[in-house]
């Protein structure tokens, strides 16, 4: 059998098994927290052609709870960006799986960002769709999503990955930052908080 054909029948994974769900990585109470404190706190509006939202940002807020969030996510999220490489090496071919251990592990990596976001029913969601890379992008090879809230609607859609991911308290999702993994944010019926970052080479 040629090798193209024995890959194909073997280990043609789709795009979808590339976007990763992870349940329950964050508790509920931890989650309410975080949003009595968005809340409490000044954010700012961005309504344009991309989204409509309420954002804050966690890195560089002095605030010891800022602190103390901030550290949480990166102790929680860190060892999840390990984690989802090891399982993309698992859908290699048993003869191709890669040589070096994960980027996370390996390299000097971290969050620049870690940004609080509110999308009420009123707001368009992140309606654009697109990718989390570019000139200014160009050190992001994970982007994250944790979802703080359960909503009703308001799915991140891939529409080349074939999937779609419903917001629920507690839940990360992880997908490669690049091409093709185009996403959006739908519109929700129902208030959704969401922290949305990104794997970098610091």
């Amino acid at each position: 059998m040629k090798l193209h054909y024995e890959l194909q029948s073997s280990n043609n994974s789709p795009l979808s098994e590339c976007i990763k769900e992870y349940h329950d990585i964050f508790t509920e109470d931890w989650c309410e927290n975080l949003i009595s404190y968005f809340e409490s706190s000044l954010h700012y509006r961005t309504d344009d052609h991309r989204k409509q939202t309420d954002q804050m940002q966690l890195i560089g807020d002095p605030r010891p709870d800022a602190i103390e969030y901030k550290n949480h996510l990166f102790e929680t999220l860190h060892p999840l960006g390990v984690k989802y490489e090891e399982y993309l090496h698992s859908l290699c071919h048993d003869d191709y799986t890669p040589y070096d251990r994960p980027l996370t592990e390996i390299h000097s990596t971290g969050f620049r960002s870690l940004q609080i976001q509110k999308y009420t029913p009123e707001d368009k969601g992140y309606s654009a769709v697109h990718i989390e890379s570019g000139t200014e992008h160009y050190k992001k090879y994970l982007a994250v999503i944790v979802y703080l809230n359960d909503v009703e609607g308001g799915e991140t859609v891939f529409p080349m990955g074939g999937t779609a991911i419903d917001p629920e308290v507690g839940k990360v999702a992880v997908w490669p930052a690049g091409l093709p993994f185009f996403h959006c944010g739908l519109q929700s019926k129902s208030t959704k908080y969401i922290i949305t970052s990104w794997f970098e080479f610091i």
